[in-house]
């Protein structure tokens, strides 16, 4: 009864952790206010129907208080997974508290499941899966009672035969639909096994070892409308087979040995929609291969050793829609193989060793995909494709055309999408588009086509997309693409051009996009494109020009990237209001550009002048581009920027002079640019920069001068920086800064500067003193990495107040504890970065526990200890990177090793971490040392005091109490994640002698010992009384000295968690009294706690 009211009271108490209110717009249920509650389980989502639950990494007698626990919420569970279990027989009472719809046991080692483990939630679970265990075998009734599950799957499992009374007489079979046992070594089922389903839907046996079927031995099954057994070894599948399966709509029996379609195997499967038979070593199909299944949709023959299909073959299927015959032995293609077949949708004869398409092959084919890529095809017949109206896309590519048949094609066949790329054509009017005209896609890339002739195309009003590059094309007829109405991409790239002539193109009124680049192309005559009045996009870049051209008016983006452009003189550019991207990077245009080089580009956005040997800034033709947003000078050779070297451009956004040589920057270089943004002048030959040098830019936020030879930006009494009042963003890496002042960073306190990232790394500072805090009161993130720094003055870190991300990794830091506040952190650090220093010693109580730290690399130091509160953080989410440090493995490395033995899985960094001391361990990694190794020496364990610096035992005395009802009371809880299931509980004397044992199951945490039974026993000796756990297959575990104590003096008395007035039986005359006392304390402790 105390037991009772003692579990009534703890469950009314988890109550008050539940809120009631429905919040508008959120869902409507929540994980629990107290996550502990539930440990080691996490609710990981809320929703609208239930919360979703993963308790990962534990074991029976921890799970079970954790699923108690989550039932006593009263919240609906939707998804509850058990992952990386440790337990190898699933029994007893674990789920019976918990209510949930979905339930997965996953990567769990389960070898046996016993009798109703799943009672109490029999009636909620509608899925069961039990998904990579070593389940061997199951009972009748381990499954029986679940009377509601609609799906079980038992996925990965080593089961080599099932009962035939599996199912038998059970309340499963009321509701099962979907059945999967998959994935082992199952190699047979008897006929009876799944008779007793009579509602199942779904079978699915695939990836077992079966090799044969019984006759009739889906007997029963009416209701199957999918059966898998793929991924087996069957050898044959015959009609007395399948039967009964007379729904069934979806058959898989692919990646099976089977080597033939008997005659009349699916004839009682009449209304078989899918049928895989890929993956087998079937070798010939005729006309009695599918007689019967006049509902077949979809056919996958793929991966077989067909060398042989009958005529007529496909008659009998005529509503077929899929047909994959892909990577069998198909020489060729024969007469009326695939004819009348009006409601194909795919044909796939790919990756075959077919030669020839003979004439008739497809006839009477609508709107479908016909595939012979990959073959060794050289001919196509005349009339192979006969009365196959619009198709979808035939593909002819990766095969040895070098011509095509006359009237291949017959006056109503066409092919919406023609592929013909990578053959042997060699002349384009060889594609047959005679009679092609509802074709829209031509591609007839990676050929050997040498010219595009003269009425190669007729009237084709649908075409709009030609791809006929990495091709020999050296010449293109006049006008031949006039008869294109639709015509709006066109592709020439990777070709032999050397000239476009006057009417190449004609007009072409419709064209978008034409690529003419890796050409050879020297000339383009004037004209010959600028009656494409509608084209946006021309790519001309890797080719031989060495002037430009008349280009059309309409152009968004013009691409000549890598030619031989020396200038472009003026009037080369007609007025022109579209043009938003040139690209003339590699090209030799030097400082040839004057005034008027571009003027017309009325609305220019980017210039892309890259590697063009200027070694000026093109001021003068810059000076009329007052839409220039992006203006592109990396890789040339200017070394000088004199003052307003770019003029005013007054919507310039970016300027990059990366890579110049610019070793000289005069004061109001910039001047004139007053909306620049970003500046980059990393990777010249800057040394110094003089005052007034960024005069003019007073919104520039984003600053790169890397890769420079920059010591110092200051004077003492001014920085190079005060007049970047934007400033959010430098980048100083890569220079020989050796010390900061006060002044090397804008600060003034009447001008909100505004300095979020610096990078200050690859320097050659020795020291990080109070000055560089001069200015970078915002910071957000500094990098110092890669310096010298060996000294740390006190509290420079602590001043960065806004900082969230510090690196100092690869310096020579080796003390940051030598005095105070010089490791005072600032309280917004969420990241910081220590790694490959030489640091031996470190104030971690500076990681304090109100800092939400992110990352904390301590990686490749000298750093012998990994504290506790390290050791916290871990589990509180931190990221602590640790691995390279010789670690001291003796006891007080415990509290990481305990934390690592509850991990499922180590991440990288704690998979590394190694020992450095004792030598015994050296070069050990800590995860592999067994806990029981890691010992102290004497001097050292008054040190290293308390739980977390002993060897994890796997339960542990929470107390021992003498109740006033004259029992003794036992309270444990369990303290690791191994195996544990029971416990037994006994009393021994001085000389080994057990007074008395007593068993718990593993979902209780209290025992009672009658005083009674063992007073007598004891008699004034000195006795201890042991709890030791057994493991889920009753194996009693490992004895460890924590699991022991002595037992209180049972003369003594000692009150429990209630007085004995209140509750000795004594005072109560008849049991209803006590009872109806009992009550009254439960709705009081109700009011009171919810």
């Amino acid at each position: 009864m105390i037991k009772l009211v003692l579990r009534c009271t703890f469950i009314l108490c988890l109550c008050a952790t539940v809120k009631s209110e429905y919040a508008f717009n959120e869902p409507k249920y929540k994980c629990p206010a107290k996550p502990k509650l539930i440990y080691p389980c996490t609710c990981w989502k809320n929703s609208d129907v239930g919360i979703y639950v993963r308790c990962e990494n534990t074991n029976l007698a921890t799970l079970s208080i954790a699923l108690e626990n989550l039932g006593a919420l009263g919240t609906p569970v939707e998804q509850l997974e058990i992952l990386k279990g440790h337990f190898v027989r699933l029994y007893g009472p674990v789920f019976s508290a918990v209510k949930t719809r979905l339930l997965t046991i996953s990567d769990t080692p389960i070898v046996t499941i016993e009798d109703y483990p799943f009672f109490g939630a029999n009636k909620s679970i509608e899925e069961l899966r039990i998904l990579h265990t070593n389940l061997t075998s199951f009972t009748p009734l381990s499954f029986g009672i679940l009377g509601n599950t609609k799906e079980l799957i038992i996925d990965g499992h080593s089961m080599q035969s099932i009962s035939k009374n599996a199912f038998d007489g059970q309340n499963i079979g009321n509701k099962l639909e979907v059945l999967r046992i998959i994935n082992g070594p199952l190699n047979e089922v008897p006929i009876e096994t799944f008779q007793p389903l009579r509602k199942l839907r779904v079978l699915d046996l695939h990836g077992n070892q079966l090799e044969n079927l019984k006759k009739n031995q889906f007997k029963n099954l009416r209701s199957v409308e999918v059966l898998d057994i793929s991924f087996n070894n069957l050898k044959k599948l015959e009609a007395h087979h399948i039967s009964d399966l007379t729904k069934l709509g979806w058959c898989n029996a692919s990646n099976n040995a089977l080597t033939e379609i008997s005659r009349g195997t699916f004839a009682r499967n009449s209304v078989l929609k899918l049928l895989n038979l890929s993956h087998n070593n079937i070798s010939r199909l005729d006309a009695n291969s599918f007689r019967g299944m006049r509902f077949l949709r979809r056919l996958f023959l793929s991966d077989n050793k067909i060398n042989d299909v009958g005529r007529g073959t496909f008659g009998s299927i005529g509503k077929i829609g899929t047909i994959d015959l892909a990577r069998n032995f198909l020489k060729k293609v024969e007469f009326q193989m695939f004819s009348q077949l009006n409601y194909v949708e795919v044909i796939d004869l790919a990756e075959n060793n077919i030669t020839i398409v003979e004439k008739h092959s497809f006839k009477d084919i609508y709107q479908s995909t016909i595939n012979i890529s990959h073959n060794a095809l050289e001919k196509i017949e005349s009339l192979a494709f006969e009365n196959c109206v619009n198709i979808t896309i035939l593909d002819l590519s990766f095969n040895r055309l070098t011509n095509f048949s006359r009237n291949a094609f017959d006056l109503t066949t066409f092919a919406t999408e023609f592929q013909v790329s990578y053959n042997f054509l060699t002349n384009l009017a060889q594609v047959p588009f005679q009679n092609m005209t509802g074709i829209k896609v031509i591609n007839a890339s990676h050929n050997y086509i040498a010219e595009v002739p003269k009425n190669c195309f007729p009237k084709l009003y649908e075409l709009h997309t030609i791809d006929i590059s990495y091709n020999n094309i050296s010449l293109i007829a006049n006008g031949v693409f006039q008869t294109l109405f639709s015509l709006r991409f066109l592709n020439l790239s990777h070709n032999s051009l050397t000239e476009i002539k006057s009417s190449a193109f004609g007009t072409l009124p419709t064209l978008l996009d034409m690529n003419l680049s890796h050409n050879k192309l020297i000339s383009i005559v004037r004209g010959a494109l600028a009656k494409l009045t509608s084209l946006r996009f021309l790519d001309l870049s890797h080719n031989k020009l060495e002037k430009l051209f008349q280009i059309p008016i309409s152009l968004n983006e013009l691409n000549l990237e890598s030619n031989l452009l020396t200038g472009i003189p003026a009037g080369t550019w007609p007025v022109m209001n579209s043009l938003l991207f040139l690209n003339l990077n590699d090209n030799q245009i030097g400082d040839s550009l004057s005034a008027q080089s571009f003027t017309g580009l009325l609305v220019l956005q980017r210039l892309l002048l890259n590697r063009n040997g200027i070694t000026v800034p093109p001021i003068e033709c810059l000076a009329g581009m007052s839409t220039l947003q992006y203006l592109h000078l990396e890789q040339n050779n200017i070394t000088t920027l004199d003052k307003s070297a770019f003029g005013k451009l007054p919507v310039l956004f970016e300027l990059n002079l990366q890579a110049n040589g610019v070793q000289e920057i005069s004061k109001r270089s910039f001047e004139g640019l007053l909306q620049l943004l970003t500046l980059n002048l990393s990777s010249n030959a800057i040394k110094s920069i003089p005052m007034d040098a960024f005069i003019g830019l007073p919104s520039l936020r984003k600053l790169d001068l890397s890769f420079n030879q920059i010591s110092k930006l200051d004077n003492k009494t001014n920085g190079v920086l005060d007049d970047l009042l934007s400033l959010e963003e430098l980048n100083l890496s890569h220079n020989k800064i050796s010390f900061v002042t006060k002044k090397t960073f804008p600060s003034n306190q009447y001008i909100p500067y505004n300095l979020k990232r610096l990078d200050l790394s690859f320097n050659q500072m020795p020291v990080l003193t109070y000055d560089i805090t001069f200015g970078t009161k915002k910071l957000l993130s500094l990098n110092i990495s890669n310096n010298n720094i060996n000294e740390i003055r006190r509290g420079v870190l602590a001043n960065f107040t806004e900082l969230q991300s510090l690196d100092l990794s690869n310096n020579e830091l080796s003390n940051l504890a030598s005095e105070a506040h010089v490791f005072d952190l600032p309280k917004n650090l969420i990241n910081i970065n220590l790694r490959n220093n030489q640091i031996y010693k470190i104030p971690i109580p500076n990681f304090k526990k109100d800092l939400q730290f992110e990352n904390i690399d301590l990686r490749n130091n000298k750093l012998t200890d990994f504290p506790q509160l390290l050791v916290l953080m871990l589990r509180n989410g931190t990221n602590v990177y640790f691995a390279g440090n010789p670690l001291d493995c003796i006891c007080a490395a415990r509290p990481l090793k305990h934390f690592m033995m509850e991990k499922s899985k180590l991440d990288y960094d704690l998979e590394n971490i190694e020992c450095g001391t004792p030598s015994f361990h050296k070069d050990q990694r800590l995860a592999e040392v067994p806990d029981e190794n890691l010992q102290c020496l004497l001097e050292d364990r008054d040190q290293y005091k308390g739980v977390a610096f002993q060897e994890l035992s796997d339960v542990q005395f929470r107390d021992i109490k003498i109740a006033d009802y004259g029992n003794l009371t036992v309270r444990f809880f369990v303290t690791a994640a191994r195996d544990i299931a029971d416990f037994v509980i006994y009393i021994r004397n001085n000389e080994n002698d057990v007074l008395y044992q007593g068993e718990a199951a593993y979902n209780e945490r209290t025992h009672e010992i009658p005083i009674e039974t063992i007073r007598d026993k004891i008699k004034g000796q000195k006795a201890e009384i042991c709890i030791i756990s057994k493991n889920s297959n009753g194996i009693t575990g490992r004895w460890f000295s924590a699991q022991c104590t002595n037992l209180p003096d049972l003369k003594q008395k000692r009150k429990g968690i209630f007085t004995f007035t209140a509750f000795s039986s004594a005072n109560y005359k008849t049991p209803n009294t006590m009872i109806s006392t009992i009550i009254s304390l439960l709705l009081f402790l109700t009011i009171t706690l919810c």
